[in-house]
């Protein structure tokens, strides 16, 4: 009887302080929402320009680099740059994820491609690029982030090379 009461006594006391370490399995939880938009760069050589996102990771604030990503998968993973020029954003993560700090954001697409409106293709192939961005996640509050890609020509005429590269990562109030 006396080992049964200590083995109680010591899960009671265990479970107390899992929960002073945050292991509780009731942890502090937000919603992140990421929405993608084109800035106007070269878009407009394109009649469409696809992004297949594999993944956006967020960074957790004081972990290494290497480490602490946080890898989230997109509600919406083909995305037409041409569809979301200027002030257009199309919504690709909303998620519930631990509530804290974050301080960068890394996009992941495993191809990208597009057609000129000449009719000529272009393929980028994959293309992952981070950016720092400082991110306060209160529990049960949301916080928005608008990432914007920009579709960039390499020279001054059309059909030369392009690339994808991540621009402004703005947080929405």
């Amino acid at each position: 009887m006396n080992l049964k009461r200590f083995a109680i006594g010591l899960f009671f006391v265990a479970s107390a302080f899992s929960n002073d370490l945050g292991c509780s399995s009731s942890s502090h939880q937000g919603t992140i929402e990421i929405l993608i938009s084109d800035h106007r760069d070269a878009i407009g050589d394109f009649s469409s320009f696809e992004v297949e996102l594999s993944s956006i990771d967020l960074h957790r604030s004081g972990e290494p680099v290497e480490t602490g990503w946080l890898e989230l998968q997109p509600l919406r993973p083909l995305i037409d740059l041409t569809e979301v020029i200027g002030e257009d954003s199309v919504l690709v993560i909303r998620q519930t994820i631990p509530a804290g700090s974050y301080d960068a954001i890394r996009i992941n697409a495993s191809d990208v491609h597009g057609t000129l409106l000449g009719g000529e293709e272009v393929a980028l192939g994959s293309f992952s690029e981070a950016a720092r961005q400082e991110v306060a996640l209160p529990d049960g509050q949301t916080a928005t982030l608008l990432v914007d890609l920009k579709v960039q020509s390499r020279d001054d005429h059309p059909g030369q090379g392009y690339m994808l590269v991540l621009g402004n990562v703005t947080r929405i109030p």
